[in-house]
């Protein structure tokens, strides 16, 4: 028998009257938020939930999405959580992939269904909990504990089956690697739709951390509950940390650990961060929803002289760079990312297919591209399906968006390929500005980077946006530029050279 449940009895039965969860003005103990799941489990089992049964919820961060993935489990259920930006008809794809039991809500989301054979649909403000229950099914460490649907920046979410082996596995990175530890305060703004966020609940809970959860990610609140609750650990995507550099009046002293993930830093924009967070130790991370989502990370220790590095292997994580014939590459060759551990997904529901071509073999081939320089430490190359091919060259949007990174006026930056009549893909860069900077001139920039990358690597247009679209995790959402943006070469004369 393996259930994730089992984490938060051994914690409270440890950390009983320690504080676990601070929302808002409450302040719940450990052996208080065990008495609450036990009462959100008796629950489900009046609604006849049981043993594989898939438990849905369509919500923004909340205490009781907590209580709900945990009594899940304890039914031997398994918990979907749906990103809650999602439209009807995007809603009503999901529903009909996972099949819910039930689908849990916010009375302040728009939640319509189309399918009517869907799930009974239940708002968190109409439920009545009663006597609490002690149920914990005994479930084997391959059953499934939680869908996970992907972001879907490239394609449509596909539902990765974690299992409770998945998720009790990546528990030792968050010791070894990350040092999530007793003491810490940790603020869980991320949405609970994504890994990241549950992951981050569990393990803090595992360790008796405090966790301070925020309802939305945006630096006005998070700027309040670092101030209020002596916050000393921060997990966000660089745009957060960027957007709380510019809207911080003072430093924050209490943090002492800082985690980026999903995408680069600048030098000048880890510069503007590092100054409101004067004591913090720094790590990179690197990790998806198929891994649960372990990976690699950049240890305080190296930060320094590898900033741009995603660190190396976690410690139960095999890893290995495989190159298009199918060898291994060697230093400072690319190769796709491929990862071997405990904590790798089952697979993705209902695709056996697709799961065959990204989990076969023993090894999960996650779609990214690095390389390793001789001492190990991996670089993040791109998403294979990032990379631009034009005119029979391959060029790494991310290589691009560095170079437009170092511009001082730029504040966020992404490349992508558009349909182009002679080069097939034309390498096309998106940038907004930093507030104050002087205004960006797009032929200016395009000089600068001649200088710096070969020509072929060079943008064929720099579009200046007052945003880019973002998923709620932080990462921009590629898909969404390329489809408003697909005519934009449409008028554009045939050409036999690059551009000057």
């Amino acid at each position: 028998m393996l259930n994730l449940a089992e984490v938060l009895d051994r914690a409270a039965e440890k950390w009983p009257t320690k504080a676990l969860v601070v929302d808002g003005g409450r302040r719940l103990r450990y052996e208080e938020f065990r008495t609450n799941v036990a009462r959100w489990t008796s629950y489900l089992e009046s609604e006849g939930v049981a043993p594989s049964d898939v438990v849905a919820v369509f919500s923004r961060n909340r205490v009781e999405l907590l209580y709900l993935w945990i009594a899940t489990s304890r039914c031997g259920a398994i918990f979907a959580p749906f990103n809650y930006n999602l439209k009807a008809t995007e809603i009503s794809r999901l529903v009909s992939d996972a099949r819910p039991k039930i689908l849990f809500t916010d009375s302040d989301l728009s939640l319509e269904v189309t399918d009517a054979a869907g799930p009974k649909i239940v708002d968190f403000g109409q439920v009545s909990l009663g006597k609490p229950s002690e149920t914990l099914v005994a479930t084997d460490p391959d059953d499934v504990a939680t869908l996970l649907y992907t972001s879907g920046t490239e394609d449509l979410p596909k539902g990765v089956m974690n299992t409770h082996l998945n998720w009790f596995a990546t528990l030792q990175s968050a010791l070894h690697d990350l040092d999530f530890a007793h003491d810490d305060v940790f603020l869980l703004s991320i949405p609970l739709y994504h890994v990241a966020g549950l992951y981050t609940f569990l393990a803090f809970s595992f360790v008796g951390a405090t966790i301070v959860l925020g309802t939305s990610p945006t630096p006005a609140e998070i700027d309040r509950a670092i101030r209020e609750n002596g916050v000393t650990y921060l997990i966000f995507p660089p745009t957060l940390f960027v957007a709380l550099s510019q809207y911080a009046r003072a430093p924050y002293d209490s943090v002492k650990k800082c985690i980026s993930f999903g995408a680069f830093i600048s030098g000048d924009q880890f510069d503007a961060i590092a100054r409101i967070v004067p004591s913090a130790q720094w790590r990179n991370y690197y990790g998806l929803t198929e891994s649960t989502p372990v990976g690699t990370t950049l240890q305080p220790a190296d930060f320094a002289s590898h900033k741009e590095s995603i660190g190396k292997p976690h410690i139960h994580v095999g890893l290995r760079l495989v190159k298009e014939d199918g060898s291994l590459a060697g230093p400072g060759e690319v190769g796709e990312i491929h990862l071997r551990s405990p904590s790798v997904a089952r697979g993705y529901h209902g695709q056996p297919e697709q799961t065959e071509r990204t989990f076969g073999g023993g090894w999960l081939r996650t779609g990214d591209l690095a390389r390793q320089d001789s001492d190990g430490f991996l670089y993040f190359v791109d998403r294979k399906k990032d990379v631009v091919r034009t005119g029979g060259e391959n060029v790494s949007s991310v290589e691009v968006e560095r170079e437009l990174l170092r511009d001082s006026r730029v504040a966020e930056a992404a490349v992508v390929g558009l349909p182009h009549s002679y080069w097939g893909e034309a390498v096309t860069a998106f940038i907004t500005p930093k507030k104050g900077a002087q205004p960006i001139d797009d032929q200016e920039l395009t000089t600068l980077l001649k200088d710096r990358l070969a020509s072929y690597k060079v943008p064929k247009k720099i579009v200046v946006l007052d945003a880019l679209p973002h998923n709620p995790s932080g990462k921009v959402l590629k898909k969404e530029l390329k489809r408003k943006f697909a005519q934009a070469y449409r008028n554009d004369e045939p050409t036999t050279g690059p551009r000057d």
